[in-house]
């Protein structure tokens, strides 16, 4: 087999999870600044080294701007114009604009699951014309919006970067689905609907609306264990809302069975599906269930999934141990239904999970497992994002290490003292629930956690070493802290 050559540099610097977008109030991206900076400092580096900056999926966020939808073709030039022209976000325009205008440099954006819209060809090109202003540095712009993640070499060693929602069946990607909508578009056909994951209905159906009363949850990750109950209490009048919770949880078993067996997209031949280009199917999992599935009548198999949901709709269980079950969410409406008071009712579902939204850096979460498992040993470096939660783990297939480099957003990290209690709590829920704006949140003590981080490997010789470092500025100097010092 042919394999095709990696571009190689002497530095990679990879970011992700910015989620620059939203209104003034509610944007959860505020450090404009620092990334320009950062972005600077790369830029400056000595001529002669040849040094790319990943953005490792969520650059924008088309989901948290004004009237969002799940998958918004017609407005997204529009969106991405108003984003651009945001003077929050403006510094990073420019900024990135003078890095792709420099010699040896090189930019790539991998594509997340909140700005699912970049991959439309109109879109990237409006993209490409916002970062470039002539062909050359044009030539400096990499889109790897096609699920493969991106596959490059420093010092000889092996590098993937991928976003993280691959193997995450809330916010799984329908790539197929994405490259058919944009070939209608364009050649005028009859446009097919988009049908969102787990993750894009919960965000657009649910935290939406509430985070115009409660601006915390615009900082939680949607699928993490306590957000559904949590919820709940939050807005337990809301009888539309509490439908469209079950709905997602629905979309979200659906998701969970199709990608299972390779059927993401309907009427479509079945296809054996793999994380990146080159990356081999193993013996068992969900990659080779999917390939024993491509050997399966398309017609008779999808009737089966169908028949597997209408089981699931009639109250069985197709999938065992349902996320929809680990989320709690039956548990708050019986403490809805005992009349306790929404404090009350947030701490029980936050006590029970405070455990598993760790911030120890190794410690080795489910994304960890599912993308070092799949993922081949031949790389010495795994870099992903999308959990908000910085990691480095080595990797149990192969000797290389798996690095997550967290998010440049705010994080809510409650300590541990004021979850032993019912009354310890209620002063934090007094100040989520007091707090209207993601801005005013940021201004209380010991809560909200600004963690910008990159993951650097550089060349140094013949041999590269890696490093995951936060970013933050010193008496308007740039500083690098090593998160495992």
């Amino acid at each position: 087999m042919t394999v095709n050559p990696m571009p190689e540099f002497d530095e990679l610097h990879v970011i992700s999870d910015l989620h620059i977008g939203g209104i003034p109030g509610f944007q959860i991206f505020g450090s404009g600044d620092l990334l320009a900076r950062f972005i600077d400092h790369l830029q400056a580096r000595p001529t002669d080294r040849r040094v790319a900056l990943v953005i490792n999926g969520d650059m924008v966020d088309f989901l948290a701007e004004p009237n969002a939808h799940y998958f918004d073709p017609a407005n997204a030039v529009a969106k991405l114009k108003r984003i651009s022209e945001d003077q929050a976000f403006k510094p990073v325009w420019r900024a990135l604009n003078g890095f792709v205008g420099t010699p040896n440099r090189q930019l790539v954006i991998v594509l997340g699951n909140h700005d699912l819209e970049l991959s439309l060809p109109w879109v990237r090109d409006y993209l490409v014309s916002l970062l470039a202003n002539n062909d050359a540095a044009r030539g400096r712009v990499r889109l790897e919006f096609e699920g493969f993640g991106f596959q490059c070499a420093v010092g000889g060693s092996q590098v993937l970067c991928l976003h993280g929602n691959e193997v995450d069946t809330w916010n799984v990607t329908d790539y197929e689905m994405l490259r058919r909508i944009a070939r209608d578009y364009v050649q005028g056909r009859p446009v097919a609907s988009w049908t969102p994951n787990a993750g894009s209905k919960l965000v657009i159906d649910v935290m939406n609306g509430v985070k115009q009363t409660y601006a915390f949850v615009d900082l939680l990750k949607p699928e993490a264990q306590a957000v559904v109950p949590l919820l709940l209490a939050l807005d337990q009048t809301n009888a539309a809302r509490l439908r469209s919770v079950s709905a997602v949880a629905s979309r979200l078993t659906w998701d969970a069975i199709r990608r299972a067996t390779g059927f993401l997209s309907p009427d479509e031949e079945p296809a054996p599906t793999a994380l990146a280009a080159g990356i081999p199917m193993p013996e068992n999992g969900i990659a080779a269930t999917a390939s024993r599935a491509a050997t399966t009548e398309p017609a008779d198999a999808l009737a089966l999934l169908r028949r597997v949901e209408v089981q699931y709709q009639d109250g069985g269980r197709p999938l065992s141990g349902s996320r929809n079950e680990m989320l709690g969410a039956m548990d708050a409406l019986r403490a809805i239904a005992r009349r306790k008071d929404r404090c009350e009712i947030v701490y029980e579902a936050i006590r029970d999970v405070a455990k598993d939204r760790t911030f120890t850096v190794t410690d080795p979460d489910s994304t960890y497992k599912l993308v070092d498992k799949y993922v081949n040993k031949s790389f010495e470096w795994v870099l992903a994002g999308h959990t908000h939660l910085e990691r480095v783990v080595a990797r149990a297939e192969g000797g290389g290490t798996y690095i997550n480099t967290g998010t440049w957003i705010p994080l809510i990290q409650l300590q541990p003292d004021k979850l032993t209690s019912v009354d310890a709590f209620r002063p934090v829920f007094n100040i989520l629930e007091s707090s209207r704006t993601v801005s005013a949140l940021s201004r209380v003590p010991d809560l909200i956690q600004q963690r910008p981080a990159v993951a650097s490997i550089e060349r140094d010789g013949g041999r590269a070493s890696a490093q995951l470092r936060r970013v933050s500025l010193l008496n308007g100097q740039l500083q690098f802290k090593n998160v495992l010092s």
